[in-house]
């Protein structure tokens, strides 16, 4: 399995999300384009299409963090700490990530905020409308939400026994945030990313799909509720509107 698969198939299992790879490319809302080898391949945005929108914010701001269950161990000042973040370390002490398998993730986005287009239905009618017209093809999606954060930092394991060592330092952001770093030392890292400014880490899709004898619908795989599998045929509403993920594409 690639990086990218496993990367976003992790952080989609734990947040919900989509994650974008490379974690520092950039992702908009309205932004139009197809989910392709587990990257986002933007084409164009909604006003190509003429499709108007509205934002909507939210001022709460959080960190976000994730680990792989049983690979990955951070040590802060010589202390173990439950892998679950989120990790903070104040400047001068050494920081230590150690992983256990190859694969094996570190993911750490540092003051998230979430905006997402406001008139769902409304978005829905119109690119249906298009779809029909011929003008909408069945792989594009559409961007529909993101979580912007201004830090954010991925490490993904090369092999057993992988591991990065760092020293804080207080003269700039760090790994997490919360200072600056050194690496002293690196193991088996087969992919390191520090990004700051305007990242957008996470992110929601929706595109067209199709049911047997039912009009073309913006939907998605998972949805709130039950799983679409778990839902008698019979019972299943001739419209969905939810996400749609990488998978949905493989």
């Amino acid at each position: 399995m690639s990086v990218s698969a496993r990367y976003t198939k992790e952080l989609r299992e734990r947040f919900g999300y989509s994650a974008t790879w490379l974690p520092t490319v950039r992702i908009g809302l309205g932004d139009v384009g197809r989910m392709v080898g587990y990257e986002f391949e933007r084409l164009g945005g909604l006003a190509d299409f003429g499709v108007r929108f509205e934002a909507r914010g939210c001022e709460s701001v959080g960190t976000m963090a994730y680990a792989s269950s049983g690979g990955v161990e951070v040590t802060v000042g010589g202390t173990a700490e439950v892998a679950s973040g989120p990790w903070a370390a104040p400047a001068g002490v050494a920081m230590s990530i150690k992983f256990s398998r190859e694969g094996a993730v570190w993911f750490q986005a540092e003051a998230c905020v979430v905006e997402a287009i406001e008139d769902l239905l409304a978005l829905e009618s119109e690119i249906v409308a298009l779809n029909e017209a011929g003008k909408w093809d069945d792989d594009l999606v559409v961007v529909t939400e993101v979580i912007r954060a201004e830090q954010g930092t991925v490490l993904v394991s090369g092999g057993a026994q992988g591991g990065i060592d760092l020293t804080t330092r207080a003269e700039v952001p760090a790994v997490g945030g919360r200072a600056g770093v050194r690496v002293t030392a690196s193991r088996n890292i087969g992919t390191q990313v520090v990004g700051y400014g305007d990242l957008t880490p996470l992110f929601r899709a929706k595109g067209i799909r199709r049911r047997l004898l039912r009009r073309a619908t913006l939907t998605s795989r998972l949805d709130a509720g039950a799983p679409l599998s778990q839902v008698p045929e019979e019972q299943l509403p001739s419209v969905f509107l939810g996400d749609v993920d990488y998978d949905h594409f493989a």
